[in-house]
């Protein structure tokens, strides 16, 4: 039968709406994906105008499984709410499994308004007693999701299995269409009704989307051969049509929470790579983990410079408080150690028996059911992430995946961070000693002579110098002699005030010390103590036998011998040169 020209319009118009509504979606995939939705039920719309026929009026009870709150014509302002809502910056609240909850229960509400007008557009069209819609179960039967029907006998969770029932002997092979003209059984045997509704008719069409046949739409009449070839074709159009619609709002739902993860990462790895400090980074890890990802402990631990012990910087959780700031040494065995050494992430149940996280004697939690490790760095690991739960197989694949990208971006953060760390202090540092060098000791000089001036404080300038050092470079060779300079260097640094008094490699074999707040007498007493330390040091030459060094120390106040930096390191220096002459491994005052 050749369509009217007035139905080849409606049919034509509905078949460009939908092509707009595709195209729609396409550009702008993440913020408008109900668009494709909205034109695929008014291209159904369409198609209904095109197929109308009078129908019969018939008062029915109106029974939905589950009321919907608003109509079709609201998604234009949700669409624009979404829109608006993109310019805002992503919060870190994506990341978490209750957003990801709430989105999809959100687009579950959606499905349903949209099939309950494609309810109505069937009721618009054909006369029917039900009109309902099946989604499969999880037992592999289908169970009904909306409905709409003249009988207040509907069973609201009927489920259809294949092989049960009158409609279940058709699903052998899956879903099909049907178009039963005469049924005489009850119409309890097709498991949708509670009592006997008198049907005598039933066709079904499957709802399909890319492809795939993901549902079925039953309607029936209690009247027999009531639903034409018409009929079916209409409904076949509505179930693809429908499946199309639910589909793309579901591929919406997906692409956003994909979108939204992704920005909010990226905006967290921006956060990241902006700071220069580790702290920052650290604070930012520690704030999304817990967030993001479900635990009930969380520890964060970076390595040591000297590569063989580890620290706990971050700790949330039963017993932050006591692993916080604790260090561990690498080389023992626990869960830790492993993943420094391993450099991969691992994940398991805990053993009946307990095992050790970081040290022995940490403190024991037994009700940690499972945990999850990960490295934090690229080639190296720099630190480790530990998660636990109370809950057995806690951490999923999602969960790994989206540690992974924060562990990755967190370790280049801080590799970052510490390779400008080396250079700013390769800047101001001696590389062989690690005490400041001669042009940050100089600025260092100006700047306590500036405070002193303004506070009227003391200050002396030490300058010293090893005995005869060019004697044991002669005698045990450079690399020993470099060994002694690291020795000196370090036990001077040990020796003075941490973050108060200040050292410094004044050039080759000579060191230079800025005692802050330090009046001559306690300069000279400071000096010789540290003098009698460096003597006591032993060295264990190439050769296997034992050596001490000995240092020669002048000293300078501000204020009475100089109230310049250059006057007072001449005069320390003339010091020291007296001490040299009058015997050295000895202290002289200017």
């Amino acid at each position: 039968m050749f369509l009217s020209l007035e139905k080849k319009n409606w049919l034509i118009a509905g078949a460009l709406i939908l092509c707009a509504g595709i195209i729609l979606h396409l550009a702008a995939l993440y913020v408008q994906a109900l668009c494709l939705p909205l034109a695929i039920f008014l291209c159904a719309l369409c198609l209904f105008i095109g197929f109308r026929r009078p129908t019969v009026s018939r008062k029915r009870a109106m029974t939905p499984a589950r009321p919907s709150s608003s109509g079709m014509l609201s998604l234009p302002s949700q669409i624009e709410k979404e829109v608006n809502a993109a310019d805002n910056t992503i919060k870190l609240s994506v990341l978490g499994s209750l957003y990801s909850k709430e989105q999809w229960k959100e687009i579950e509400d959606v499905v349903d308004i949209i099939l309950d007008k494609f309810i109505a557009l069937v009721r618009a069209r054909v006369d029917a007693h039900t009109v309902a819609f099946f989604f499969p179960s999880d037992d592999g039967g289908y169970k009904i999701r909306r409905f709409d029907s003249c009988s207040e006998n509907i069973n609201k969770e009927a489920v259809i299995y294949p092989g049960v029932g009158v409609i279940g002997s058709f699903l052998k092979d899956g879903l099909k269409q049907l178009n039963l003209q005469d049924i005489v059984t009850d119409s309890m045997t097709l498991y949708y009704y509670t009592k006997d509704a008198g049907i005598r008719s039933l066709m079904a069409s499957p709802i399909i989307a890319a492809g795939i046949e993901r549902g079925t739409i039953i309607v029936d009449s209690t009247e027999q051969k009531h639903f034409t070839d018409e009929d079916h074709t209409f409904l076949s159009t509505i179930g693809h049509l429908c499946g199309q619609a639910a589909y793309y709002a579901y591929v919406h739902t997906e692409h956003k929470l994909k979108y939204v993860r992704f920005a909010a990462m990226s905006n967290t790895e921006k956060y990241f790579f902006q700071k220069h400090e580790i702290e920052a980074v650290l604070d930012k890890m520690a704030e999304i983990i817990p967030f993001a990802i479900q635990c009930d402990r969380l520890t964060i631990s970076l390595k040591s410079e000297s590569g063989d012990s580890a620290t706990i910087k971050r700790a949330w959780g039963p017993n932050g408080e006591q692993f916080l700031d604790q260090s561990f040494s690498l080389n023992e065995k626990s869960l830790i150690s492993l993943l420094y050494s391993k450099n991969m992430c691992f994940f398991r149940n805990f053993s009946n028996h307990y095992e050790t996280r970081y040290f022995d004697g940490e403190p024991k939690s037994k009700e940690m059911r499972s945990f999850l490790a990960y490295p934090v760095g690229v080639d190296e690991c720099k630190g480790g992430i530990l998660l636990e739960s109370t809950q057995k197989d806690a951490f999923t694949g999602f969960n790994r995946a989206l540690l992974s990208r924060l562990a990755t971006s967190a370790g280049l953060a801080i590799e970052k961070i510490q390779i400008l760390e080396q250079a700013r202090n390769l800047a101001t540092h001696d590389g062989l000693t690690g005490l400041n060098n001669h042009r940050q000791f100089q600025k260092l000089l100006r700047d306590e002579i500036i405070r002193s001036t303004r506070y009227n404080d003391p200050l002396a300038l030490v300058i010293g110098d090893i005995d005869f050092f060019k004697k044991i470079n002669d005698t045990h060779g450079h690399p020993f002699g470099d060994t002694v300079l690291r020795g000196i260097a370090k036990k001077l640094q040990e020796s003075i005030r941490d973050s108060i008094d200040i050292s410094a490699r004044y050039g080759g074999e000579e060191f230079a010390l800025i005692l802050v707040k330090t009046v001559e007498q306690r300069a000279i007493e400071t000096v010789d103590r540290i003098r009698q330390e460096i003597n006591k040091q032993v060295f264990r030459t190439p050769s296997g036998e034992d050596m001490s060094a000995s240092m020669s120390f002048g000293i300078a106040i501000y204020g009475k011998h100089s109230n310049k930096s250059d006057g007072l390191i001449q005069k320390a220096d003339k010091a020291l040169y007296r001490a040299k002459q009058n015997g050295r491994n000895r202290v002289e005052v200017f």
